[in-house]
């Protein structure tokens, strides 16, 4: 499916909400605590192959050469076969236990990794990137200002004609699931003591598709293909593939 914005009408662009208040903290101990328990959070690189395949091919795309950012790498279990695709891969977590692991199972030149705070796309500087993969990685972040700040560090690193393939699970319309949204953002943060996986940074915020929409307009990233795929593992939430154009 394709179309200007994802929901098929013009979006206008509102002032990005500040995010000063982000910090990185949060998410680089909730993802190095399960960088320690692969039992509880499995890169599996054959999965992450297909899933890499999967992404590309439902959006009609097969790029290949130049350099390549990926977003959130995690213990690399998509890193290795971007490298089979592109000259140059920029591998970025906020996590240094998760790029550790990742470093231990790539060695191949091609791929270089990074840490950033999470907050921004630190040490990427602007217009490097031909192509961008950022895949179940937004669904993290645990603010609306975060997400739409990532958007906009995906069209500042971007060449121009450059794309990124993104998935992400987006908010279904209606007021019973912004409610449930709004209920939700009340209960993560006491479950937090619960362990990594109860944290505001491992259940993350969901947008709904009219955010979005703005959200990519303000960025200046136009849509050149979506798709969706079954019903995302959230509550009142739909996965969505999207392919990005600068």
């Amino acid at each position: 499916m394709q179309g200007s914005t994802v929901r098929g009408v013009g979006a206008r662009a509102r002032a990005r909400p500040d995010t000063s208040t982000l910090t990185g903290v949060g998410a680089r101990e909730t993802w190095d605590a399960l960088a320690a328990n692969p039992d509880l959070y499995v890169g599996d690189p054959v999965r992450g192959r297909q899933e890499l395949e999967s992404l590309f091919g439902r959006l009609g795309a097969d790029p290949r050469g130049g350099t390549c950012v990926e977003i959130g790498c995690g213990p690399g279990r998509m890193t290795g076969a971007l490298a089979e695709r592109f000259d140059k891969v920029v591998a970025l977590d906020v996590s240094d236990a998760m790029l550790e692991r990742a470093r231990a199972a790539l060695t191949d030149p091609r791929i270089e990794f990074r840490a950033v705070s999470g907050e921004r796309l630190d040490g990427v500087k602007d217009e490097t990137a031909d192509v961008l993969v950022c895949y179940l990685v937004l669904q993290h972040l645990p603010r609306r200002g975060a997400v739409l700040g990532y958007l906009d560090e995906f069209a500042r690193v971007l060449k121009p004609g450059g794309e990124a393939f993104l998935r992400l699970p987006v908010l279904d319309d209606g007021a019973r699931p912004r409610a449930w949204r709004a209920l939700r953002a009340l209960l993560v943060p006491p479950a937090s003591l619960l362990g990594p996986t109860r944290r505001p940074e491992f259940r993350g915020y969901r947008l709904t598709g009219r955010e979005l929409d703005e959200g990519l307009a303000h960025a200046g990233l136009r849509v050149v293909a979506t798709d969706t795929g079954p019903d995302a593992p959230y509550r009142y939430s739909r996965d969505l593939f999207l392919r990005l154009a600068k």
